[in-house]
């Protein structure tokens, strides 16, 4: 099954994610597979960051099937017709009459390789579809202040790939300054 990293790093050694006295794992990978998040870190975060994630699983849900369905496909499409076009080529027996039989090896490696591509494109839309809900999310935010905001949005916007760090501390400090009562 296609398993997709979305995250990096969410502590480092030296500082500790801290929440309501529970210190999470120093090194947490989430990974998707299919619409849910199975993993045992994803269980050990706490129920905020989980609802969050479940909001980003049920936004890239469909592009993940399509993901998973163009690359079950496309490699043994693009394998099947490689491998069948070199022994064409490799039998010296080639006659006239066989023409259509490389042409349609062709058009299934070129069919695979399509194929292929299109879901790399889509992986690249995941990680777009993501990063979008996580600017929204923060945006959307009324705990925080406008500038603490457009600093978090930033530092997602200048990450090439979605990276959930600064989400979760995000997460983890609008948590905090809620069940504090604590608004600047």
């Amino acid at each position: 099954m296609l398993r997709l990293i979305i995250s990096e790093l969410i502590d480092h050694e030296n500082s500790r994610l801290y929440n309501g006295g529970t210190y999470l794992c120093t090194r947490l990978k989430v990974r998707l597979r299919g619409v849910k998040m199975n993993s045992a870190q994803f269980e050990r975060l706490p129920h905020f960051i989980k609802k969050e994630m479940d909001s980003i699983s049920e936004k890239i849900r469909p592009i993940m099937k399509k993901v998973s369905t163009y690359y079950i496909f496309s490699l043994p499409l693009m394998l099947i017709g490689i491998f069948n076009i070199i022994l064409l080529f490799i039998d010296s027996h080639l006659v006239i009459d066989n023409y259509l039989i490389p042409i349609f090896y062709a058009f299934l490696a070129a069919l695979g390789l399509a194929m292929f591509n299109e879901s790399r494109q889509l992986k690249k839309e995941i990680h777009k579809v993501g990063k979008d809900y996580i600017i929204e999310r923060i945006s959307k935010s009324e705990i925080m202040e406008k500038a603490e905001k457009d600093r978090y949005i930033a530092s997602i916007k200048n990450q090439v790939k979605m990276d959930l760090q600064p989400f979760f501390r995000f997460l983890t400090e609008e948590n905090r300054r809620s069940s504090d009562h604590y608004i600047k």
